[in-house]
């Protein structure tokens, strides 16, 4: 019986809202041939063409293009093995770090898994954002590790940054981080073939224990809203506006509009149509709604923050009544 191939591994990351699974949306539309298996927390967030969903399955979906993307749930290793004993084994693993995770410590346990090796590690930075980040009291020494763990680091966003900001952003990353390969990304469109270290492989990572793939003392946590009604989103604006403690925020709200998904990072606050698809089966505008968010939360500010949110929440249902 001939041996396989062991895996090549790329792993993405970069700080929350740098543009990680806008980059993963891309590469799995790309048109670059091979069979990929997408590992990430939380897939039901990819916003993946219908067109080319061939099978929605329990923890997977697969597509036309062969690729497969699936949620890692709280074991990396779990979903690694899974696809090492595929049949046939996808070409490329591609694991997308957490926001707050060191990607080097993601790549020595996903490259050196039995049946894969380590193919370069790609770090996403908001272009906009990553100085102020890396100068965080709470949070800079975690960007700037995730920026020193890149073989190719992308400098995402550039289009909300003026042009001649974007040399001297060239320079403080080289400073921070000599990255191996430096590129500009908008829209997180990264080129697969850079993306994946096709044409040549980046440095494997030394085989290293790991008990956990987030960064220690980053002094982040998260908060997650379930609102119990519909959610004015101008108001919901308004609050991630006004707290500087909440780095990112991410899921979906019951609107008068319908289920809206909400993105917010770097200051920019986005709305979107979020199918109830992407909700459990039989699921209720206001019971599919969640929302994660994440900052240097202190022990007692989880509590105001969730009863300011509700204020959103009662906003939204009394604009919705009198919309009636």
């Amino acid at each position: 019986m001939t041996a396989r191939r062991p895996i090549p591994v790329t792993v993405i990351g970069g700080y929350l809202g740098a543009g990680k699974t806008t980059c993963l949306n891309h590469l799995l539309a790309a048109d670059h041939g091979l069979r990929l298996a997408v590992l990430v927390n939380d897939f039901g967030a990819v916003n993946i063409d219908a067109g080319l969903i061939a099978e929605h399955g329990g923890d997977t979906v697969a597509l036309t293009n062969g690729c497969v993307c699936c949620a890692i749930a709280d074991d990396l290793g779990a979903a690694l093995q899974a696809q090492t004993e595929r049949d046939p084994p996808p070409d490329r693993i591609v694991v997308e770090a957490s926001g707050v995770a060191d990607p080097a410590r993601v790549m020595r346990l996903a490259g050196n898994w039995p049946g894969c090796r380590p193919a370069g590690t790609a770090v996403l930075a908001d272009a906009a954002t990553v100085r102020a980040r890396a100068a965080d009291k709470f949070v800079g020494r975690l960007v700037v590790q995730q920026m020193q763990a890149a073989d190719l680091l992308a400098l995402n966003k550039l289009d909300l940054l003026p042009e001649g900001d974007i040399p001297a952003l060239h320079a403080w990353v080289q400073a921070q981080a000599a990255p191996a390969d430096l590129v500009e990304a908008r829209f997180a469109q990264v080129d697969p073939a850079r993306l994946l270290g096709i044409g040549g492989a980046g440095p494997a990572s030394s085989v290293g224990d790991l008990e956990d793939t987030a960064a220690p003392g980053h002094g982040l946590s998260s908060v997650v809203w379930r609102p119990a009604g519909p959610v004015d989103p101008a108001a919901l604006e308004r609050l991630l506006a006004g707290r500087s403690d909440i780095h990112r925020a991410k899921g979906a709200v019951a609107t008068g509009a319908g289920l809206q998904r909400i993105d917010w990072s770097g200051g920019r606050f986005a709305l979107s149509a979020a199918p109830l698809s992407a909700a459990p089966s039989g699921a209720s505008l206001s019971g599919a709604a969640r929302v994660v968010l994440v900052g240097p939360f202190g022990p007692s500010a989880g509590p105001a923050l969730l009863r300011a949110l509700d204020g959103c929440a009662a906003a939204g249902s009394a604009v919705r009544e009198t919309a009636g």
